[in-house]
């Protein structure tokens, strides 16, 4: 069970698969969700983790539903929480449910949930705004150079939306850049192991008050899980 003092700072496009997590298990924590655009800077949402963190009420256990997303959690400092995240490299095994399983799939997938589909920032409002600024001939150009590594698309099914809705916003973009839809099944393990207070340490860092989270934690995410 998860200490009763537990607050969640989680990423936004986190947030179907959060509530669905709290739903099934009749949780009531309280939850900051931090907006998921800021990915693309990582000093502006290393920021706005801190922010978070330091607005919940010292003592308090924080459940960070995130990915080391890079070097933004790099320095996030606990002050006078405990803080506990997965060691996942992004949000994806998230979705999944172990990093064994992103693994599977290899660096040519380009993944898909509602959440990501709703965000700030995402590669399909990245082509609008390329579309608006260079016209449509330009900007296929440059989506077909952002996408060319990437062979298909997976809509990962969470059971937190419709898989189908999200293929059918993403199917102009694959046909723009020529690869396949999938819809993939999800696994929402982790997030649940994170809110049920079930942290192996072979799935979960966990940082005492007084620490922050540091560059060689980042990097350790130890063997991959076994799905």
């Amino acid at each position: 069970m998860p200490p009763e003092n537990a607050h969640i700072v989680a990423c936004k496009t986190l947030a179907p698969e959060i509530e669905l997590v709290m739903r099934g298990r009749g949780a009531d924590m309280p939850v900051t969700f931090v907006e998921s655009g800021k990915h693309i800077w990582p000093d502006k949402l290393r920021d706005c983790i801190q922010e978070s963190i330091d607005s919940v009420p010292a003592g308090k256990t924080i459940l960070l539903a995130f990915g080391f997303c890079g070097n933004s959690m790099v320095g996030v400092q606990s002050r006078s929480h405990t803080l506990v995240m997965p060691r996942a490299a992004d949000c994806i095994p998230l979705f999944l449910g172990s990093r064994k399983t992103r693994e599977a799939y290899g660096i040519y997938t380009y993944f898909f949930t509602k959440g990501y589909l709703e965000s700030e920032s995402n590669i399909l409002r990245d082509y609008e705004r390329v579309m608006k600024k260079y016209g449509q001939k330009r900007s296929l150009r440059v989506m077909r150079e952002m996408m060319k590594h990437y062979k298909t698309i997976a809509i990962v099914d969470t059971g937190a939306f419709d898989p189908g809705e999200v293929a059918e916003k993403v199917a102009p973009l694959a046909g723009l850049i020529d690869v396949p839809v999938s819809v993939v099944p999800g696994n929402l393990r982790i997030i649940d192991a994170l809110l049920a207070g079930d942290w192996g340490e072979d799935e979960f860092l966990i940082i005492p008050g007084g620490s922050e989270i540091s560059l060689e934690a980042s990097l350790n995410l130890g063997p991959p899980q076994t799905g």
